[in-house]
Order: structure tokens, then C-alpha cells, then sequence
């Protein structure tokens, strides 16, 4: 099980990342993955520090998608890897979840994200 964080222990994991600023395709990927995500601001968390700040009023979620350095190619780019964090009630308490390699990846966890929370309601019926 992953460890729970607080907002101030999520920062600190994230700040010890080697963050990379994101452009302007990578977040519009990440922000039309599905319409249940949005993006939502906050001060804190800047595209061009490196973060994203998402929440989802439908999955009661919110999350913070941290763009860092992957690796450095012998030809001096360097690859991206993105690391979903995710708050639960109201952003209290935080767990680091995935970490993908594309933003095409942090779309396909949120659209999988949607499609469990459609299946638990189908099958157990609709939270509050």
C-alpha cells in the first residue's frame, strides 16, 4: 500500500524530483483526457515549475501530475517521466500513484480512473 502524505509531504516528495517545465501539447493532452478532470488553479503549482494541478468533482479526487527528468539521452535531450499524485478528501491526504512515461499515458490513467468509477457505481451503486 502506498504511503499517505500530507499537501506538505506531497510537496516535498515533488520537489526532490528533478522537475521540467511542461509545454503546450503536453497539457493539452493531459487536460482533454476525459471531461471529468479538469484542471484547477492554485499558486502552488505552476506548468512551468513542473506541475499540474487536476481535480475531479465526479471521482471526489484530485491530483497533481509532476513532470521530471526520466534520463538523459547521449545526445543531451533529456526523456520526461510524469508521477501522478493523488489527494483524497479535499486534498488532506495524498498517495503517490503512477508514474508513466508520456502524456498520452497520464490521459489513459484518468480515462481508466473514470471508467472504474463507472463501474463501482453501476455495481454498487451512485456515492454522495
Amino acid at each position: 500500500m502506498a504511503e499517505k502524505l500530507t499537501i506538505h509531504g506531497m510537496l516535498a516528495t515533488a520537489s526532490h524530483l528533478p522537475r521540467l517545465p511542461f509545454d503546450t501539447r503536453e497539457l493539452a493532452t493531459i487536460r482533454t483526457a476525459t471531461p471529468i478532470v479538469g484542471p484547477k488553479l492554485s499558486p502552488k503549482f505552476e506548468p512551468e515549475a513542473g506541475y499540474v494541478y487536476l481535480a475531479s468533482r465526479q471521482l471526489h479526487m484530485e491530483f497533481v501530475v509532476v513532470k521530471s527528468v526520466r534520463k538523459k539521452t547521449i545526445f543531451g535531450s533529456l526523456k520526461p517521466r510524469f508521477t501522478i499524485f493523488l489527494g483524497f478528501e479535499d486534498g488532506e491526504v495524498w498517495e503517490q500513484g503512477p508514474e508513466v512515461t508520456t502524456p498520452r499515458a497520464v490521459a489513459y490513467v484518468f480515462q481508466r480512473l473514470q471508467a472504474a468509477d463507472q463501474w463501482l457505481d453501476k455495481e454498487y451503486g451512485r456515492k454522495r
